[in-house]
């Protein structure tokens, strides 16, 4: 648990006739505002994000907001220290476990140039300072002393010369421009936009700030704020007379009312087009859709189509999004959320969402919360049952003696892709014990297949690392058969980062991306044996990036730190590591091999397989009538409840397969049950 700490808001006044080495203000919003360089282990003070002012470091200064710092309190109630750019006060941050989240806002001066940052921790002082030899901020001595340096000062006068901010409002945008010299920033409502040009689409209320900063070569600065309202446009209702572009297999028509900005030209109207070569494009916070339906209906599904060049434009992919529905255009009802989902690198390929969603609805909006990066790219939404034309191959994965194959399909009118799985032959081609068609050795038998020969997808969960050293807790019992995960993603393995420029993005086929770092997933691979020899092996082979550990039924069988080294050009046959995991983890009926992955930094990749010999799966257990995985005392009793006609008569209740339930079925099952 992590550990709270109070902090006490007081200035301890030192017995020395030192001055304060720096000005103080009363508030960072009060003119005028002296800012500081802050200087501590002979490194730069600044703030690393833009949420919140965490502390990092550098050898030399910039000129730039995240360091510039000021004090702002009193002799009585202490000064805390406050960053510019983030408009947040500095914060410990992770760096420092049991003082997570917590503000420093205790300063000591140490004489007319520096001070100390402390915190206290019952009786004890602890200063704060950088520590060179890991890099983090952390507590020490007396010596931990900052140093402070003034940058500019901040004045509430206007200067003169300031750049000229121009609206013009046409009827279905306005344009934001900026002539003059000096620094421009552009905000449409709390978002920054980088380009001095703005143009926004209108369909309700917009603010546009424009700021203009204009720096003198001394230490004053000086800002002004100009603000304008945009109207609500009148045609900003429901459309009376809308053009369907788009027809369900049920005849409901959708049309497209308005969307975000968007990009290079990339307009909404291009996911309702019927043409997955096409594609609407915006930054992740433009990224939204509003369409209107014909007559209201309940969503029983919806699909998303991924964009052209998903693989190598992967920064454009959607990663968060929702669906709502409205009947009366302004009021809006959440159907379905999405978050961090682990859309396919794969081009044009139609991803579908089942809802079944009882709900009627005559409008829907479909807004992206959030993207991979600086944009997003969409091709086709569909609302429904899709109504695509004919379905055409255009490329095979031979299935093989092993491994299921793929058939790759293309619909005839929009060119949206979609892949069926072929199952395997069942035939081996051995040569030297070894088989030419997958590789296996003979009496072997792939139960889980890696992402080289088939598009594999497990259960999954997906979370975010807590602090630098804290991680979200496993749900609980997440790794034995019994744990229900229908809630969970269908994961495509193999998962990988793309932006690790050694990594599987040049040495595997994955069908997902893994965003960023500090995360993790736990996996959830179901397994029915059917058979299981005395001398039964079973070999786990995986590349993982980074730490993994790895379950059989609820049993700790691998524990690895660190990540798997995967060579430049590789693949996952000379790459993978291969663990032996004990027979008796396993049993017949349901198992469940269940993985969890830890990414720390860098390139993130997953993918596995489970190799056995004298070990068979399949889909049904004989003798398990019940249907649970196991076979017990419940399928004798759910037999003989069938013979006396107290329940209806299935195949699974037939175990002997002489045509009849009866007596022998009861014996049979209880032959398997004691193992005979």
């Amino acid at each position: 648990m992590k550990k709270i700490v109070s902090f006490i808001a007081m200035l301890l006044v030192a017995a020395t006739t030192w001055a304060l080495p720096f000005v103080p203000t009363t508030n960072p919003s009060t003119k005028p505002i002296h800012w500081y360089y802050l200087k501590t282990g002979g490194r730069f003070v600044y703030a690393s994000q833009s949420d919140q002012a965490d502390i990092a470091a550098s050898t030399s200064s910039q000129s730039n907001d995240s360091y510039y710092w000021c004090f702002v309190g009193d002799n009585n109630s202490g000064y805390r220290i406050y960053n510019r750019a983030t408009n947040k006060y500095l914060y410990a941050g992770e760096f420092l476990g049991n003082y997570y989240d917590s503000p420093l806002d205790l300063v000591e001066t140490r004489d007319n140039n520096s001070f100390y940052i402390y915190v206290m921790l019952g009786t004890l002082k602890n200063y704060l300072c950088y520590s060179t030899s890991n890099g983090f901020y952390t507590t020490m001595g007396k010596d931990s002393y900052f140093t402070v340096t003034e940058a500019f000062v901040e004045q509430g006068s206007t200067l003169s010369n300031l750049p000229e901010i121009n609206v013009e409002t046409f009827d279905d945008h306005s344009v934001v421009t900026a002539q003059g010299t000096g620094e421009v920033h552009l905000y449409i409502g709390n978002d920054e936009v980088n380009n001095p040009y703005s143009i926004m689409r209108t369909n309700e209320n917009q603010y546009f700030t424009a700021k203009a900063t204009n720096k003198d070569p001394g230490k004053e600065l000086a800002t002004v704020i100009y603000e304008f309202t945009v109207p609500k446009l009148e045609s900003s209702g429901p459309n009376p007379n809308p053009t369907f572009t788009r027809y369900d297999a049920n005849g409901v028509g959708y049309s497209i009312e308005f969307g975000g900005a968007e990009q290079y030209g990339c307009v909404a109207q291009f996911v309702l087009d019927n043409n997955a070569n096409t594609y609407f494009q915006a930054t992740p916070d433009n990224c939204y859709v509003v369409m209107q339906a014909s007559e209201p209906v309940a969503v029983k599904q919806y699909s998303l189509v991924t964009a052209i060049d998903a693989l190598y434009v992967y920064e454009y992919m959607i990663r968060s999004w929702k669906l709502e529905g409205s009947n009366d255009f302004w009021n809006w009802t959440v159907i379905d959320t999405q978050k961090d989902y682990p859309m396919p690198l794969v081009d044009l390929t139609e991803v579908v969402f089942p809802v079944n969603d009882s709900r009627k609805f005559r409008y829907f909006k479909f807004t992206c919360t959030e993207g991979a990066y600086n944009s997003v790219r969409l091709s086709e939404i569909w609302i429904n049952e899709q109504n695509h034309g004919q379905w055409s191959q255009f490329d095979f994965k031979s299935s093989t003696c092993g491994a299921e194959g793929e058939r790759y399909l293309k619909c005839s009118e929009c060119n949206a892709k979609k892949s069926e799985l072929v199952p395997s032959d069942g035939t081996h081609w051995f040569s030297d014990g070894v088989c030419s068609k997958c590789g296996i050795k003979e009496g072997e038998t792939r139960l889980i297949y890696n992402s080289q020969r088939v598009p594999h997808y497990v259960k999954a969960k997906h979370g975010y690392r807590n602090s630098d050293q804290s991680w979200p807790s496993a749900p609980q019992g997440w790794n034995t058969p019994g744990f229900n995960d229908s809630n969970w993603l269908d994961l495509p393995l193999g998962t990988a980062n793309p932006g690790h420029t050694d990594g599987p993005r040049y040495q595997l086929r994955y069908n997902s991306f893994w965003y960023d770092e500090y995360n993790c997933y736990w996996m959830r691979f179901p397994l029915i044996l059917t058979e299981i020899a005395n001398d039964a092996t079973f070999t786990f082979n995986s590349i993982h990036d980074d730490n993994m550990v790895v379950y059989v039924n609820g049993q700790e069988v691998i524990n690895k730190e660190g990540w798997c080294e995967t060579p430049y050009g590789s693949t996952f046959a000379n790459t993978h590591e291969s663990y032996s995991i004990p027979a008796s983890a396993f049993h017949l009926g349901k198992n469940v091999v269940a993985v969890y992955m830890q990414q720390n930094w860098g390139g993130a990749f997953f993918d596995c397989e489970l190799v056995a010999t004298g070990a068979t799966a399949g889909d049904f257990l004989p003798g398990d009538v019940t249907g649970d995985g196991q076979v017990d005392i419940a399928d004798v009793n759910a037999i003989i409840n069938m013979m006396l006609g107290k329940a209806t008569q299935t195949s699974a209740g037939e175990v002997t397969g002489d045509g009849s339930v009866d007596i022998a079925d009861v014996n049979a099952v209880i032959n398997i049950m004691l193992g005979k």
